[in-house]
């Protein structure tokens, strides 16, 4: 590809800096908010956009209120990427912590200020203007993008990626995840190479009701949920071997961590351990009838994340074990839930096509990391096994928190990644 081209391409996406932030501010008002994840009037927008920049457009929907978009541009060459985004966004939790309306898209200097403006609508408007200028620039080899803007991704995509795929709607070469945050991706830019998978677990317990005067004459189920909660915390000192070849993403992602500001020591030693030992929350603890009844039932559940490359068969065989060891009657452990991480080589063709690209928009060589947590990638990933790679504009820490904005020069490097990659494949 040659160089003139991509110099006029990223001129061109320059020249709609004030286009990119007008239409960030506007998919900002859309109370597009999870739950419900009613996301037909954004989609609308998307798609009245698209198509008056002469974008092949449709929408998809399993159910009516619940619209995903797909806009194609095509290519001249086999290799099709998939752009992935979502424009469902978390509440705004409460209004007098914010500085502006959280749905009111205000434009402050260089910052757009909303919910989802960093997760992700600044990462969709990007993609929005990445498909406008390629298909301005049609008469050139590019491999074919189909964007994909979904719903419901904050509550696990039931209606979106999930169902999409199910129906076998999405396919690809190479899928590039919208939703992908860091401090600053024009200065300091990061590529996401995988994610962690997960374990959820529910402990349960059983006991036998008594008065609270006499607790010799009943069984406390919450007194064992505790003891079995307590042994569930040592797979946190479980011993991750990982793949040689992740290991130099994962040193990558913790100094990541480690130069966020204001981290205590014990937030640093957490860190540190972060990926080579699981990460263990427990998230939900019920139990008790009344306050002079001794318990009879309790229950617990965790979210654990495990670095990819790891068989979650072990980790399950000793989470089963270490509640067994207790020897307590009545204490039973359920996994709910469990998906093994992923991560692509950093060296990969398609790793460093993104590389290229990313160097290219923002004049920095980015760095890999790996996500403590999961996005939709994960879900092409295990289905259409193909590499999942992801750069947006947010900003990591602004994600579902009150006064979140994006960076008007995280948008246009975005756009300008979205827009150069299809060019160096």
């Amino acid at each position: 590809m040659s160089s003139s081209l991509i110099c006029d391409v990223l001129e061109r996406i320059d020249s709609l800096r004030l286009e990119v932030v007008s239409v960030t501010s506007d998919l900002i008002k859309f109370q597009t908010i999870s739950p419900p994840s009613n996301t037909l009037e954004c989609a609308e927008y998307v798609k009245a956009y698209l198509e008056e920049a002469g974008v092949e457009v449709s929408f998809y929907a399993k159910e009516k209120e619940k619209v995903n978009v797909h806009a194609r541009v095509q290519g001249r060459t086999s290799k099709k990427i998939v752009w992935l985004g979502h424009l469902d966004v978390v509440p705004a939790g409460l209004r007098d912590k914010w500085v502006y309306d959280p749905f009111s898209g205000i434009v402050d200097g260089e910052r757009v200020y909303g919910r989802g403006s960093s997760d992700m609508k600044g990462s969709c408007a990007a993609a929005m203007i990445a498909a406008k200028v390629l298909n301005e620039f049609s008469d050139n080899n590019k491999a074919t993008v189909d964007f994909w803007f979904t719903c419901d991704e904050e509550v696990g995509s039931p209606n979106g990626t999930r169902w999409l795929v199910e129906r076998g709607l999405i396919s690809g070469d190479l899928c590039i995840i919208g939703d992908s945050l860091s401090r600053d991706p024009s200065k300091e830019p990061y590529i996401d190479v995988g994610c962690k998978g997960y374990i959820r677990l529910r402990l349960k317990a059983t006991g036998k009701t008594a008065h609270g005067s006499m607790p010799f004459y009943g069984d406390n189920a919450i007194e064992k949920i505790l003891s079995a909660i307590e042994n569930v915390k040592k797979i946190s000192d479980y011993n991750l071997t990982l793949s040689a070849d992740l290991e130099d993403s994962v040193k990558s992602s913790i100094e990541y961590l480690l130069a966020g500001e204001g981290l205590s020591e014990v937030q640093k030693n957490a860190i540190r351990r972060a990926f080579h030992y699981p990460t263990v929350s427990l998230t939900m603890i019920s139990g008790g009838v009344k306050i002079n009844v001794i318990p009879d039932y309790a229950e617990a559940f965790f979210d654990i994340r495990i670095s990819p490359s790891i068989d979650l068969e072990n980790i399950k065989k000793h989470l089963y074990n270490l509640v067994s060891s207790l020897g307590e009657r009545g204490v039973e452990v359920d996994v709910i839930d469990f998906e093994g991480g992923y991560y692509e080589n950093w060296d990969s063709r398609y790793t460093v096509s993104l590389r290229k690209a990313v160097e290219i928009a923002t004049g920095v060589e980015p760095k890999p990391k790996i996500l403590l947590g999961a996005t939709d990638a994960l879900i092409l990933k295990k289905t259409l096994k193909i590499p999942c790679l992801g750069f947006g504009a947010g900003i990591e820490e602004l994600a579902h928190a009150p006064n979140e904005y994006v960076a008007v020069s995280g948008l246009l490097s975005a756009a300008k990644v979205y827009t150069v990659l299809p060019l160096l494949l």
